[in-house]
C-alpha cells in the first residue's frame, strides 16, 4: 500500500473552496480509483494534514511525529505547498515574518526532513493575491493584520523551486499569468483559491501525481 501525506496551510486545506480544496480533490481522485466500479481496491491511503497559518518550519516539525503515528512502511508520496505564511509581514508593511536568505535555510531543512521519510516528494508554488485586499488583511482567529504582496511571494516561491531541483523534487507550478488568476480563480477574500482556482491547481498537480503512484 502506498500512503499520500499531503502537508501545508490554508490554500491546502482549502479555504475558499465551496466543495474541496485541492488536498480534497486529491483525495477524492484517488479514491475514485480505488473504490469505483471496476477500481484498484485498497491499494492507497491518503492523509490531508494541512493546518491555516502553517509556517516551513511547523510543517518540518510535526512531519516526523505525523510519521511516527501514520506512516505503515516506505512507499510515501509527500505533497506540500508551504512558505505563502514566512512571506507576509506582520502588524507593519516592512515586518516581515522571514528574510529570504532566513527562508532559503528553512526550506533546505524541510526538504531533508521529508527526503528521510518519503519516496517521493512533489512542492505545489503559492499562487498570486489581490494587494488591494490583503495589503493588509486581518488574520481570523489571531487578531493581528498581515501584508502579502505578490512581489514577496514570487521570490519565495523562486527560492522553493531552487531548493526542490537542487533535491531532485518535484515543483509544480500553475500556468496562469498574474490578472487572469485574479479575476477568474482567487476567492473574494484576496488570498485564497476560489473552487475553479482548487481545480485548476490540482489540475497542474495530476501528472506529477500519477507518476509517482
Amino acid at each position: 500500500m502506498k500512503q499520500v501525506f499531503i502537508l501545508g496551510a490554508s490554500s491546502v486545506y482549502g479555504v475558499g473552496a465551496e466543495h474541496e480544496g485541492w488536498g480534497d480533490l486529491v483525495k477524492s481522485y484517488i479514491h475514485s480509483k480505488q473504490y469505483a466500479e471496476g477500481g484498484l481496491g485498497e491499494a492507497y491511503e491518503v492523509f490531508n494534514f494541512a493546518k491555516a497559518g502553517s509556517t516551513v518550519d511547523f510543517v518540518a516539525n510535526t512531519f516526523p511525529w505525523i510519521c511516527d503515528n501514520y506512516q505503515r512502511g516506505p512507499e510515501l508520496i509527500t505533497l506540500v505547498s508551504v512558505g505563502g505564511n514566512d512571506a507576509k509581514a506582520q502588524n507593519s508593511p516592512d515586518n516581515y515574518v522571514c528574510t529570504p536568505e532566513a527562508f532559503k535555510e528553512k526550506i533546505q531543512n524541510l526538504c531533508s526532513v521529508l527526503k528521510d521519510r518519503s519516496q517521493h516528494v512533489i512542492f505545489v508554488s503559492n499562487g498570486y493575491v489581490d494587494e488591494s485586499k490583503v495589503n493588509p488583511k486581518p488574520v481570523p482567529f489571531e487578531g493581528n493584520i498581515s501584508y502579502f504582496t505578490n512581489e514577496r511571494r514570487n521570490q519565495f516561491n523562486a527560492i522553493t523551486k531552487q531548493v526542490c531541483q537542487s533535491m531532485g523534487f518535484d515543483f509544480v507550478a500553475v500556468d496562469c499569468d498574474k490578472d487572469t488568476w485574479v479575476s477568474t480563480y482567487l476567492y473574494k477574500d484576496g488570498l485564497h483559491p476560489n473552487q475553479a482556482g482548487y481545480e485548476l491547481v490540482f489540475e497542474a498537480l495530476r501528472p506529477r501525481l500519477e507518476e509517482a503512484l
